[in-house]
């Protein structure tokens, strides 16, 4: 797997850089986007769906970011340390070399001997929110975090000089912070930074006396180094001017090397912890360390991806925040992390789940925020003051897909809760009887809102937002609804709710394959009675709705690749109405999805298909197939949610976890083929 990238600094004019050429590090809070010059280009603070002080990739000039990188000519190369997400960037110039480290402080939380410390992680969520802030800050559900940036850069070779820029721009480039200068002489500079009660505390440690210089809001430094010499620039989130202030104390004798130690072990011992033995292993390891990246330790939410607004095509309307968490993704990532062994991250999910008080099935909504938020405190709001990646507007925040219905929520729940039993079963009974009864009161309010909805009409999986429909994907989830609460209760379920589920277990299939199936195309549909294509239906195998062998499946899978297959061998979800022609591939019909513009080749689809292909025996086809989409792949290994069929770029909201799922799953599937081929 490649594992590097490089651009170089100081170019005329740096303008916005392609997606694929960032890194990414975090602490199960947020995440940052660092690019190979050296400039962390976005970031929310202190958590995901927070304002971003850091958001140059969505406003070059705008756009607050933190760079360290050296004043010569020079050409940045970024790689993770194995099997962690720490970044390293070298930085090699004709007569020297910098090396810059990057990381958030993460570490397995310390468990107290003092009872009210020790439980502090169990209340944390039904406390008052200050409280719950401070407790989350040292506890969280498997690790602590310290909302802290550390960027140490050593000079390896020779003698130079290194450019440190802070330009915080608070709530999304809409507030210049004020700045309080605490140190500003000597070798450590410390200031704080404020604006609209968010604070962050800033502070440059170096082995001799430097200067710097604010204009406008950005303190900008220049630092010599000479050989082995380190510099230390850290932003820290706080609270409070209370809180700042004891963090530029603290921080003057903080030993980030400690910070680096911890956060070293957290991943290794994590990223260990993977049972995955087969073929594309690191590409595998690497997926699962970016989705634990969007999981949000103290509630146990996990996030679509950590971003907001970068394009499905450049230039165009498709830009979404997807910095919450999607019923339907979670489930999907704590399954795929399961099929690796974690289980921790189901736990905490359904945790989640609980939070959420769930009484009766019209309470579920399709999206969250990540302690819980839903409905109006989802807004969806347009900056009309940003730019936009390489000018796509508008840039949204929030998301207004958070009031739609999308019916295949329930079966992607429950699917993921059954497989979650079968996980749990090897568990001690007296950690596992509780959670037990949770799911089975869960599979109830569920199966009984499903058993009496599932013909209300929705805007599917891709949450369209144009007329809702009766999408076969849907409708087919719902079926998967039912029969895994059926399975999750076993004996445990009512006669009479035995004998209603089962019924409509039995309408929903039946009027599935009569309307949803078209004869012509030899293909299940988008919804019924059409002859649109969706590739969201190559999933009706995967979850057991027929068997894979099934006539109609082949067909289905055929007529997919032959009629969603792009330029570049990868699938569309569907073909959008204003979409451009696909070669005479249109024959199969084009969706109006509500909105003006391309969509580009959806990077899970093409996950799905290779799944597919291996648990049909075609092994050789997946492989084949899944080793062209490892070619997609960032150079660190990353994916964000499309790729653009002109070009081949990555575009979307980075780093996906849908993309990342569907790595995972298909891997999987295609070790699984191949040992059932070797028996």
């Amino acid at each position: 797997m490649a594992t590097l990238d490089q651009v170089q600094t100081h170019t005329a004019q740096r303008g916005y850089l392609p997606i694929a050429k960032y890194g990414v590090i975090g602490d199960c809070r947020t995440v940052a986007l660092v690019a190979p010059d050296g400039s962390i280009d976005w970031c929310s603070l202190p958590h995901f769906a927070d304002p971003a002080p850091f958001c140059r990739i969505l406003d070059d000039e705008k756009g607050g970011y933190f760079q360290v990188c050296p004043i010569e000519k020079s050409v940045g190369t970024m790689s993770y340390d194995s099997d962690t997400n720490i970044l390293q960037t070298n930085f090699i110039a004709e007569q020297s070399h910098l090396n810059l480290i990057d990381f958030m402080p993460i570490r397995i939380r310390k468990r107290s001997a003092n009872l009210l410390n020790g439980v502090a992680g169990t209340f944390a969520r039904i406390v008052p929110g200050p409280m719950r802030r401070s407790l989350e800050r040292q506890n969280g559900n498997d690790v602590a975090a310290a909302h802290r940036i550390v960027r140490i850069a050593t000079a390896v070779e020779g003698n130079l000089t290194i450019d440190v820029t802070l330009k915080a721009t608070f709530d999304y480039a809409r507030q210049a912070p004020s700045i309080e200068v605490v140190d500003g002489r000597g070798q450590l500079k410390t200031a704080i930074l404020h604006a609209d009660n968010r604070y962050l505390v800033y502070v440059i440690n170096a082995p001799t006396v430097f200067t710097w210089e604010i204009t406008d809001g950005v303190i900008h430094a220049q630092v010599p180094l000479r050989h082995h010499q380190r510099v230390v620039a850290l932003v820290n989130y706080a609270r409070d001017l209370r809180e700042a202030r004891e963090l530029v104390i603290s921080l003057r004798e903080h030993n980030v090397t400690v910070d680096l130690l911890e956060t070293r072990h957290y991943w290794l011992t994590w990223a260990r912890q993977c049972q995955y033995v087969g073929p594309y292993s690191d590409y595998v390891v690497r997926s699962a360390l970016t989705l634990k990246l969007c999981t949000y330790e103290p509630t146990g939410a996990i996030v679509a991806a950590p971003t907001t607004s970068l394009p499905e095509a450049i230039g165009g309307v498709r830009n979404w925040d997807y910095r919450f968490t999607w019923l339907r993704d979670a489930s999907l990532t704590f399954n795929a992390l399961g099929n690796l062994g974690y289980t921790g991250e189901a736990r905490d999910y359904f945790h989640f789940l609980h939070s959420l008080n769930i009484s009766q099935g019209q309470d579920l909504r399709i999206m969250y925020g990540i302690h819980g938020e839903k409905d109006g405190q989802l807004a969806e709001q347009e900056l009309t003051h940003l730019a936009g990646y390489r000018g796509s507007q508008p840039v949204r925040i929030g998301n207004g897909a958070a009031n739609q219905r999308q019916m295949d929520i329930y079966g992607e729940l429950l699917d993921a809760a059954y497989s979650y039993t079968r996980q749990r079963r090897t568990q001690r009974a007296t950690r596992w009887q509780p959670t037990q009864r949770e799911i089975r009161r869960l599979a109830c309010v569920l199966g009984d809102y499903v058993a009496a909805h599932w013909q209300d009409e929705d805007r599917g999986i891709w949450e369209v937002r144009g007329a809702q429909h009766a999408f076969v994907y849907s409708r087919a989830m719902c079926w998967i609804a039912l029969d895994r609460a059926m399975k999750i209760l076993g004996h445990h379920i009512q006669r009479d709710r035995a004998a209603r589920w089962g019924h409509e277990l039995a309408a929903i299939q039946r009027e599935v394959l009569d309307r949803g199936y078209n004869q012509q195309l030899q293909s299940f549909t988008q919804y019924y009675d059409a002859a649109i294509l969706d590739a969201a239906n190559l999933r009706l195998a995967v979850v057991g709705f027929l068997p894979v062998t099934d006539p109609r499946i082949v067909g289905t899978v055929a007529a997919t690749s032959k009629y969603l297959n792009g330029k570049n061998g990868l699938l569309y979800r569907y073909r959008p109405a204003e979409a451009e022609p696909n070669q005479g591939k249109d024959a199969a019909g084009l969706t109006d999805d509500g909105l003006p513009g391309k969509d580009n080749t959806f990077l899970v689809c093409s996950f799905w298909l290779v799944r597919v292909l291996a648990s049909m025996g075609r092994v050789e086809e997946a492989k084949q197939r899944f080793e062209d989409l490892l070619k997609y792949a960032s150079p660190l290994g990353l994916y964000s949610e499309e790729l653009d069929d002109q070009n081949g770029e990555l575009i979307g909201n980075f780093p996906q976890a849908f993309s990342h799922i569907g790595l995972i799953d298909a891997a999987v599937a295609i070790t699984d083929a191949m040992r059932k081929g070797e028996s």
